[in-house]
């Protein structure tokens, strides 16, 4: 049966139970209870009823019809993956779209009823959705889950296990880091904080999982008070002697699913400081008559955003390493294009065989995005036995990747032309490389945010009237999450102020449907580069270390700054990268950075 047929299948079975418990919409996401980007297959139940297999999106099921929301990283694959469904696709942060709540709102008759599993949504979607719905006095039931008894091979909950991140990699101990909430606590006149994202539980505790694809986590949640701390951690996937240590840097450790009861008994009447759009409407909607709520953003996304010096040391160093096993990809892909035999799939499970030869590797940080062609213009663009294409010298071949090691995490785009690029591929990825060298090189008063700055390299492209229908960049955590926050280039405002230690990607694009797609990433820092009678001024340095291909380049759309810019970088490259290849990479590489002359 193929995948429309089947989903079509499982959508009729859904409606079959909504009619049973007379609900008129049903909301399915893939989101776990901590609103995780990438979550445990358990709780991919908006991939399973949909046939939508990218990282973002929420479908809402009507009795007779529906749609997805998604960002525009996904519009073209949506569409693909859509179709015969009868579900429809909302482009999500396009002015003419309705958000889901106003969709139901509109959409619904008064007095009808929604339901959705409460641990899938946020507690402060379910906020909106109750603004939205309840003039027309629509019911919101949130324990009601319909997947479970219809989806029967439903993937069980992981039970991995956790390991150390020692406190050579992470730079401060557990119970400074306490110390550190504490004090916030103070500062916020709060009792209690109630940490749900699962990259922040790891850092504070300095532990790993493996309970998401791509992403070191576990399933946790920390509870800090000013005398005790309480983790609630699957005791199964925690070995004993991580308990232990756990225990001497001041830290219980309960049961995962004992943490509504402990709120509700340790923290009654106190106030408890969370993220509502990280924690889920069941958790929330059932402490909230005994705890004093008080929704606010958690410490711990600011703490670990700007990294500190063990960090910053121990991720330039993974980037290296990851560098060597990219020069290694790339020199493959030259030699083996032209036999004809590189595929898509081949091309990424031989980039993926480098990385694992890496020391401290740990797994990739994402699946990897090998694009040939049309399928570069989709931003997440994952290759399958039926769309894997041959990979040959007539078209742009975009790969966009990333590992995972005890040092950091990593993320980086080179795109690839392997023949004679037209006059207009060479213009899009000369205007590419030149926006990635504005947004480099840009100086920023102290106070700047990411928003401020992404028409830097925005802008290089609409003076040629091209845009891209995502953010300019993202942070990158330490063998956390490869989309870290809660900084960002992105034309969405956000007041997040850039900071030296912060580190963030630089991947400006061009994506055109049907043809191919253009993209160069790396990862920089943020440092401080000037204080004078005007103020602090910061800039960026850049740490990804991997050739930029040449060839494709129009010279003649260079300056001769950004043509230095890329001499320059390219330098760097050599010399940090040769010393730890073979004769034959080493060779290449050295081809790969000559220098370029305007």
């Amino acid at each position: 049966m193929n995948t429309t047929n089947l989903v079509n299948q499982r959508l009729s079975s859904l409606r079959d139970a909504m009619a049973t418990y007379n609900v008129a919409a049903y909301i399915v996401t893939n989101n776990d209870p901590h609103n995780s980007e990438y979550s445990a297959d358990h709780w991919a139940g908006r991939t399973w009823i949909s046939g939508f297999t990218g990282s973002a999106g929420n479908v809402v099921i009507t009795t007779q019809g529906g749609g997805l929301w998604t960002d525009g990283r996904y519009y073209i694959q949506a569409e693909e993956q859509l179709h015969g469904t009868g579900l429809n696709l909302f482009k999500a942060r396009q002015p003419e779209t309705p958000s889901i709540p106003k969709w139901l709102a509109s959409t619904l008759e008064a007095n009808s009823t929604i339901a959705v599993d409460g641990r899938s949504i946020s507690y402060a979607f379910y906020q909106e959705l109750k603004q939205a719905l309840e003039p027309k006095h629509i019911q919101i039931i949130l324990d009601l889950d319909l997947l479970t008894p219809i989806w029967h091979d439903r993937p069980s909950r992981p039970t991995e296990k956790i390991f150390e991140h020692p406190v050579a990699f992470a730079g401060i101990d557990t119970r400074q880091k306490l110390a550190d909430l504490r004090s916030w606590l103070g500062d916020n006149h709060v009792d209690s904080l109630l940490v749900s994202t699962l990259d922040d539980v790891m850092w504070t505790l300095n532990i790993r999982g493996a309970d998401t694809p791509y992403c070191p986590v576990s399933e946790a949640y920390l509870v800090v008070e000013q005398t005790r701390a309480t983790a609630f951690i699957d005791k199964a996937k925690l070995p004993v002697e991580i308990e232990k240590h756990l225990n001497e840097q001041g830290v219980s450790v309960r049961h995962y699913d004992y943490v509504n009861q402990y709120l509700n008994q340790q923290c009654e009447g106190l106030s408890l400081a969370f993220n509502p759009s990280y924690t889920d409407s069941l958790l929330v909607s059932a402490i909230e008559q005994n705890v004093s709520l008080k929704p606010m953003a958690c410490p711990v996304t600011d703490m670990k955003a700007s990294k500190n010096p063990t960090e910053l040391a121990n991720l330039e160093q993974s980037l290296k390493d990851d560098g060597v096993a990219v020069v290694r990809f790339m020199s493959w892909l030259e030699d083996q294009v032209p036999s004809g035999l590189v595929t898509e799939l081949s091309a990424e499970a031989q980039l993926k065989s480098y990385r694992r030869q890496t020391r401290h590797y740990v797994s990739d940080s994402f699946r990897t995005i090998a694009g040939f062609a049309a399928h570069g213009a989709k931003m997440h663009y994952a290759a399958d036995e039926e769309s894997n294409a041959v990979i040959n010298e007539s078209n742009f071949f975009l790969v966009d990747s990333g590992g995972q090691y005890l040092g950091g995490t990593t993320d980086i785009t080179r795109t690839f032309h392997f023949g004679s690029p037209t006059i207009k591929q060479r213009k899009d990825y000369t205007l590419v490389l030149k926006a990635v060298i504005r947004l480099t090189q840009t100086r920023f008063m102290k106070g700047s945010t990411g928003a401020n700055l992404d028409i830097m390299a925005r802008g290089m492209l609409w003076q040629h009237g091209i845009d891209y229908k995502c953010g300019t960049g993202h942070g990158v955590g330490i063998c956390l999450n490869v989309h870290e926050g809660p900084q960002n280039f992105s034309q969405s405002h956000r007041e997040v102020e850039l900071k030296p230690g912060m580190v963030i990607t630089n991947e400006p694009g061009v994506y055109r449907e049907g043809e191919y797609g253009v993209r160069i990433e790396n990862i920089m820092k943020v440092v401080e580069v000037d204080q004078n009678e005007f103020g602090t001024f910061y800039g960026f340095e850049t740490i990804t270390l991997a050739p930029i291909a040449t060839s494709m380049l129009d010279v003649t759309l260079l300056n001769q700054d950004e043509v230095d810019w890329l001499n320059h970088y390219h330098t760097q490259v050599y010399k940090a990268l040769s010393p730890s290849l073979d004769a034959h990479d080493k060779t290449w590489l050295q081809g790969a950075t000559q220098m370029v002359e305007k």
